[in-house]
């Protein structure tokens, strides 16, 4: 008959399958990647790490997009950690430069603290100049060639203080150099009255008159 219904409901059609994704949060672009990425390439090393590390276990988990960004920040943080690295080797590398006597090469020292060994940028003028190390193997006006203390006592007078300063130099240029060489000039700073009471010092450095020099000529 007509408008009967024969073995179900009567009403309607039964509904479909549901849309894709229904009940289903948007997955999209994890924003901890994002902030990773962005961090990374911007310097913040620690947060772009956690970031990365956070959104990597979040994209696995929510099957997220990101996973590239998140990998890119972390890589990019690995390379300002490694151009940190680099710069804090290399400044102590050349902080810690030391001459053969064990002075610090680069640094301003008085003349009484220079040793044997020691090459100075310029010759100093006098004992109580301060005078710059530099490495014998660079350009270099003088060479510490020894270092020794007059005698206590009496000041001697300018003469003869001179003059026991040129004979202990002399004896400290013929067993300091290698080869000697009659255009090598010596240079001695010693005492004078004025600081005989509390600096007896004879400081010996040997100088190229020709211009400053790149190598050492101790033996």
């Amino acid at each position: 008959m007509p408008g009967q219904a024969y073995g179900g409901v009567s009403g309607g059609p039964y509904p479909g399958p549901p849309p894709a994704g229904y009940g289903q949060p948007a997955r999209g672009t994890n924003g901890f990647a994002i902030a990773s990425l962005v961090l990374g390439l911007l310097g913040g090393i620690l947060l772009s790490v956690i970031f990365g590390i956070v959104a990597l276990v979040q994209i696995k988990r929510r099957g997220q997009g990101g996973r590239g960004l998140a990998i890119g920040g972390l890589v990019a943080a690995g390379c300002w950690l490694l151009v940190i690295v680099a710069g804090v080797v290399f400044a102590i590398a050349t902080s810690d430069d030391t001459s053969s006597s064990g002075t610090r090469v680069g640094a301003y020292v008085s003349v009484a603290d220079l040793q044997a060994g020691d090459c100075v940028a310029t010759v100093p003028s006098s004992r109580e100049s301060r005078v710059r190390t530099v490495s014998c193997t660079s350009l270099h006006e003088g060479e510490v060639t020894g270092v020794s203390v007059l005698p206590a006592g009496a000041y001697p007078g300018a003469r003869e203080t001179q003059a026991q300063a040129l004979k202990r130099c002399v004896a400290a240029f013929d067993s300091y150099v290698a080869v000697p060489d009659d255009r090598l000039k010596l240079h001695f700073l010693y005492p004078d009255a004025s600081t005989w009471a509390e600096d007896r010092g004879v400081t010996c450095l040997v100088r190229d008159p020709n211009g400053p020099a790149t190598r050492s000529l101790r033996k």
